[in-house]
């Protein structure tokens, strides 16, 4: 008869494991389930937590990143992509202003009055009322009309920038001759022409006032245009020219003004406005018109020396020019 039973001190057998050491493998087991899966955090149960800096603070939007002028804010306006979330700053209770924006949905979705840098808070007057369209058209006031404007064909728009007021005038050199001055004709023409002469008369210009208050809605920027250039080698080739524009807002009558002068070649001065308050916008620039040997001395600025005698002989009629009584 063979004896089953294991002598005291022999080495027992690995398998069936002992109850201790199964209780011992499920619990390791299970602790490694849980930080596999990120419910347990051991960093976290030995590293004390920061304290929370931002409790009692207020919370206020800024933006995170540059919003070009004219621009609709959206959500990638206040978007941090650092940190994943919109960006905010916080403030202590005292240092925020009725004037500061809190809510999300008095900004998204309008259109700012200039360009707004990152890292800067929101206020009701960096934005366009409530309404307006994005784009160039937000920036051309109501009962104005936006025109491009070449900067070369006028002085002095170069160095002006986004709302800076100006006034525009042009100035036409008088170019009359000898026959315009003789053409009176009569017994003292050549009086008349002499006068003309010793009064400076053909060095004169018309100077008229343009534009009165107007409006820069986008400053002096490079743009390229297309041009056609043709050589007998080459053949005709399409290329590109920069041309340094401006867009300002005008008056719709204005706009008529403007453009006879650019299409006759005129001399147009840009005279910028005060950017002080306090400044009237009903003050404009006086015409010029030149002084004409022709006229009188009631006529205003247009006086001269010489007056006009119409005579009638029969069926002819003549225009005799006559020095002014004194």
């Amino acid at each position: 008869m063979i004896n089953s039973r294991r002598p005291y001190g022999s080495q027992r057998s690995w398998w069936p494991p002992s109850p201790a050491v199964t209780t011992v493998t499920v619990v390791f087991a299970g602790i490694f389930l849980l930080w596999t899966t990120g419910t347990i955090d051991f960093k976290g149960l030995f590293v004390k937590k920061p304290e929370n800096r931002t409790a009692g603070l207020v919370a206020v939007p800024i933006s995170g990143m540059k919003v070009p002028a004219y621009a609709q804010v959206t959500r990638d306006h206040l978007w941090d992509r650092q940190a994943g979330q919109i960006s905010v700053i916080y403030l202590r209770p005292q240092e925020v202003s009725a004037d500061m924006m809190r809510d999300l949905g008095q900004i998204l979705g309008r259109v700012v009055r200039r360009e707004k840098p990152a890292g800067y808070l929101f206020t009701e007057e960096d934005f366009f009322p409530k309404g307006t369209r994005p784009g160039i058209v937000a920036g051309i006031p109501p009962g104005k009309r936006a025109l491009r404007v070449d900067a070369e064909r006028v002085f002095g728009l170069q160095g002006l920038q986004q709302g800076d007021r100006f006034d525009l005038v042009s100035a036409i050199p008088l170019d009359s001759g000898r026959a315009a001055v003789s053409s009176g004709g009569g017994l003292y023409a050549k009086q008349m022409e002499m006068q003309a002469a010793l009064n400076n008369w053909n060095k004169q210009a018309t100077v008229t006032p343009l534009v009165s208050n107007g409006l820069v809605v986008e400053p002096v920027l490079p743009r390229n245009t297309v041009v056609t250039n043709s050589s007998l080698v080459g053949g005709q080739t399409m290329g590109s020219k920069p041309v340094m524009e401006v867009i300002i807002a005008i008056d719709p009558a204005e706009v008529v003004r403007l453009t006879e002068a650019l299409a006759i070649n005129a001399q147009i001065h840009c005279l910028p406005r005060s950017g002080r308050p306090e400044d009237d916008p009903a003050v404009s620039v006086p015409s010029h018109a030149p002084r004409s040997p022709f006229g009188n001395r009631e006529t205003g600025p247009g006086n001269g020396p010489m007056t006009t005698i119409e005579t009638i002989n029969g069926t002819n009629r003549q225009l005799i020019a006559a020095p002014e009584q004194r």
